[in-house]
């Protein structure tokens, strides 16, 4: 997920702009889209809230260690999943750069590459897995150049276009696959001017109609974050768009609560804002909780976040999500193998699936 600098952004929003936006967002509730409002004929149907909501799904965002990893540690990892009743998987990227997390003769591969092993895990579970495809790492710099952002868009696409292509016949193996993810994600800050905005919907429509087209029974998932950059009511707009114009199955929405971009009070009425464009757009929504508390940037650095806060996020995303709810990341801020906090939270969290008793 992005690492914004809160910081920056917090020094821009006075308590002002709050108290109008707040304010905007009141006077024009009758255009949101009300949370107990039926999907749209078509759309798919939305899970029945439960009174104890849960984590559906996590990211897995595969770095170079784990191209090391031996076969039996991920199938520890899938066990510790399968134990807290995740039940989707989705691969954050398959390329990072030009390094490569599934066996290719096109990139330089891991010396492990765990793609394959992750979707053969996932099947034996009845789990679903969406594949990231090409990811750089200098994204966020690059899209700032406006003069060579359709170039890169389309450098961008056709290289993820063609992990996809090396990779299809090997998701279609195993029954886990179930389509596939864009790791661009989507803020609110490069893409407010109309030039911007017609550059990036053709993008997400280019590639996720090349990716229907590869796969027709595939999904396709795209995520997005806020920071308060635009109006509610604007910002409902931007995403009707995006998802009407595109080929594109569900929004995955970033609750942004372990970076601080965002001010807390201020996320339900963007979470109205994106449920209401999905809707408009017969589209799921999945909002991602972020289970770390950011600490530094540069170099980056977090913890995993305090349970009890993880679990007011539950909480609200429960009341905007169409399509369930997301986690970053399992592996990395609630396992033991991600050290002792990480450990910790995840027997707070097994003691609230009522899978742990509390401790005498």
């Amino acid at each position: 997920m992005a690492m914004m600098s809160a910081t920056k952004w917090f020094s821009s929003f006075r308590a002002g702009t709050a108290i109008a936006l707040f304010l905007l967002f009141v006077a024009r509730l009758g255009t949101a889209a009300p949370l107990a409002k039926p999907a749209p004929a078509g759309a798919p149907a939305a899970p029945a809230v439960q009174k104890q909501p849960v984590l559906d799904g996590t990211f897995i965002q595969l770095v170079e260690k784990h191209g090391n990893w031996e076969p039996a540690r991920w199938e520890k990892l899938f066990d510790e999943l399968q134990g807290i009743g995740v039940r989707r998987v989705v691969v954050q990227w398959s390329l990072l750069d030009n390094r490569a997390f599934f066996a290719t003769g096109s990139f330089a591969a891991v010396p492990k590459p765990p793609v394959e092993t992750i979707l053969a895990l996932a099947a034996q579970r009845k789990m679903t897995v969406y594949l990231g495809l090409a990811a750089d790492s200098q994204y966020w710099e690059k899209i700032k150049d406006q003069a060579r952002r359709e170039e890169y868009l389309k450098r961008l696409r056709w290289k993820s276009e063609r992990v996809a292509r090396e990779l299809v016949n090997t998701a279609a193996r195993y029954p886990s696959f179930a389509g596939w993810y864009l790791p661009e994600e989507i803020d609110d800050l490069n893409w407010r001017e109309p030039a911007a905005r017609t550059l990036l919907y053709r993008h997400v429509a280019q590639t996720s109609a090349y990716l229907k087209q590869l796969t027709p029974r595939g999904e396709v998932l795209i995520s997005g974050f806020t920071r308060g950059r635009m109006d509610p009511e604007t910002y409902r707009e931007f995403w009707r768009e995006l998802l009407q114009e595109s080929a594109a199955d569900e929004l995955l929405f970033q609750d942004g609560a372990g970076t601080g971009q965002l001010p807390g009070a201020l996320l339900p009425i963007y979470l109205a804002a994106v449920r209401g464009a999905a809707d408009d757009a017969q589209k799921r929504l999945q909002v991602v909780v972020e289970l770390f508390t950011l600490l530094s940037e540069a170099p980056f650095k977090a913890v995993p976040a305090p349970f009890a806060r993880v679990k007011g996020q539950l909480q609200q995303a429960a009341q905007y999500a169409s399509g369930g709810i997301e986690a970053f990341s399992v592996p990395d801020y609630l396992s033991p193998d991600a050290g002792p906090a990480a450990g910790e939270l995840l027997r707070e969290y097994r003691k609230y699936l009522g899978t742990l008793p509390a401790k005498p």
